[in-house]
C-alpha cells in the first residue's frame, strides 16, 4: 500500500506530507531523505526502540539519541537533557530532527524541535498504531507535569509523516490496544461505517491483517486530518471533538501515575461521555450498548486500580484545557459518528449530580 496524503496548517501555510507504505522507512525513505537532505541530522528515540531498530540505523550518516521508553519520560527534565545533548554535539539551525517512536517521542520530539534554535524542521516516524492514528498527526506537541498530563507544549506540525506498517509487527499486544481505541474514537466522532467495520471485523485485527488494518488507519488519518484543517489550532472549537473520551482518561492517566495504558483510561472516559450522554438523552441506549460491546469484542483493559475521591478527580478534571474557570467540559456525543455541537463549543459543562453520578458508575464498573 502506498499512498501520499498532505495537511496544510494555518502555521506559516506549512504543508505535512504524510505517507504510508509497508518496509519503507529503512528500504526507501531513509536512504532518499539523508542523500538529499543537507541538514545535519538526528534521529531521537526510545530504549524501546533502540532495542529492535539500532543496527539498521547505524548504517545512515545520522547521530541518533535514545532516553528511556515510557511515560514518565515524557518530562521537561528529559527534554532539557536532550538539548544538551544536541547542544554539546553541535547541532545548529541547520539541523533536522527526526522523531522515530510511539506516541511519547513523537510529543517529546516535536516539542524539542519547536524550541530548539526557536525551531527547526522535524518527520515524524511512528512506530506504534496509535501514534500512526493520533500523536504523529496533527502538529500537538507536549509534556507532562505533576499537574496533569500534555499541560506543557504548543502546535508545530512536523514536515513530514512516515507512517509504515511494518513496524506494526514488533508491537506487543497492549500496544494494539491502545491505537485500536483510538480508531475506535474517530469512528464515534466522524464515521459510522468505520465503527461498523470495527465491530464486524475484529477478528481480522486478531489475524494482524496488515492490508485491512492499513486501510483502516487511513481512515483514522483522514478523519483528524480534515477535523485538524478546518481547526488548526483549536480556535474555533471543532477539534475538540478529537478529545471525546480524554477529559476523564487523561485525569485517571494522571491520578493512577500512568500505571494505567493509555487505551484503557481513553476507552473508560468514552464510556464515562457516551453514559452522560445518554443520561442527557443525546445518544440512544441502543448506540450505548453497542459502543460497550466494541470494546468487549477487542478486551480493552477497562480497570482501575483504586477509587479516586470526588474531589481528587475535579481537581484533575479542571486543568483539562476545555476547562472554563476550573470547570470541565466534556464532549458528548448525539449518535455513532456525531459529536453534539453545543453552539459551536463541541463540548459541555455537565451538572455535578450527574457528573457525580457518572464516577459512581465508573467505580462500580471499573474499580472492581
Amino acid at each position: 500500500m502506498e499512498k501520499e496524503l498532505k495537511l496544510k496548517t494555518a502555521w506559516k501555510s506549512q504543508i505535512t506530507r504524510i505517507h504510508f507504505g509497508v518496509n519503507a522507512v529503512f528500504e526507501t525513505r531513509l536512504p532518499e531523505l539523508l542523500d538529499e537532505e543537507e541538514s545535519k541530522c538526528v534521529i531521537l528515540l526510545d530504549s524501546n526502540i533502540e532495542k529492535f531498530y539500532l543496527d539498521k540505523l547505524e548504517k545512515f550518516d545520522c547521530k541518533v539519541f535514545s532516553f528511556p521508553a515510557g511515560e514518565p519520560s515524557k518530562t521537561r527534565e528529559t527534554k532539557s537533557m536532550l538539548e544538551d545533548h544536541l547542544l554539546s554535539h553541535n547541532f545548529g539551525r541547520d539541523s533536522l530532527m527526526i522523531g522515530m517512536g510511539g506516541g511519547v517521542v513523537n510529543d517529546l520530539s516535536g516539542f524539542l524541535a519547536s524550541t530548539y534554535c526557536r525551531g527547526i524542521p522535524h518527520i515524524q516516524i511512528p512506530t506504534s498504531l496509535l501514534a500512526m492514528v493520533d500523536a504523529a498527526i496533527g502538529g500537538k506537541t507536549a509534556v507532562n507535569t505533576p499537574y496533569g498530563k500534555n499541560m506543557i507544549g504548543c502546535f508545530f506540525p512536523p514536515k513530514e509523516v512516515w507512517i509504515d506498517g511494518g513496524f506494526l509487527r514488533t508491537l506487543p499486544r497492549t500496544q494494539w490496544t491502545n491505537g485500536i481505541v483510538e480508531i475506535i474514537k474517530a469512528s464515534l466522532i466522524a464515521s459510522p461505517s468505520l465503527f461498523k467495520s470495527m465491530r464486524e471485523d475484529y477478528r481480522k485485527w486478531q489475524q494482524q491483517d496488515l492490508t485491512f488494518i492499513m486501510q483502516r488507519i487511513l481512515e483514522s488519518v483522514s478523519i483528524k486530518l480534515d477535523v485538524v484543517e478546518k481547526d488548526p489550532e483549536e480556535e474555533k472549537g471543532y477539534r475538540r471533538i478529537l478529545n471525546l473520551g480524554h477529559t476523564f482518561g487523561h485525569a485517571l492517566e494522571t491520578l493512577e501515575d500512568f500505571q494505567i495504558e493509555h487505551g484503557g483510561a481513553v476507552a473508560i472516559g468514552i464510556l464515562v461521555s457516551c453514559y452522560i450522554s445518554n443520561k442527557m438523552k443525546l445518544l440512544s441506549s441502543k448506540a450505548f450498548e453497542e459502543i460497550k460491546e466494541v470494546f468487549d469484542l477487542y478486551q480493552v483493559p477497562l480497570h482501575l486500580k483504586k477509587r479516586h475521591s470526588i474531589d481528587d478527580l475535579m481537581a484533575t478534571l479542571a486543568l483539562d484545557k476545555k476547562a472554563v474557570k476550573s470547570s470541565p467540559r466534556l464532549v458528548l456525543i448525539e449518535s455513532i459518528g456525531k459529536v453534539a455541537p453545543f453552539n459551536g463549543e463541541y463540548c459541555s459543562e455537565v451538572e455535578f449530580s450527574l457528573l457525580e453520578e457518572a464516577i459512581s458508575w465508573m467505580h462500580e464498573k471499573f474499580a472492581k
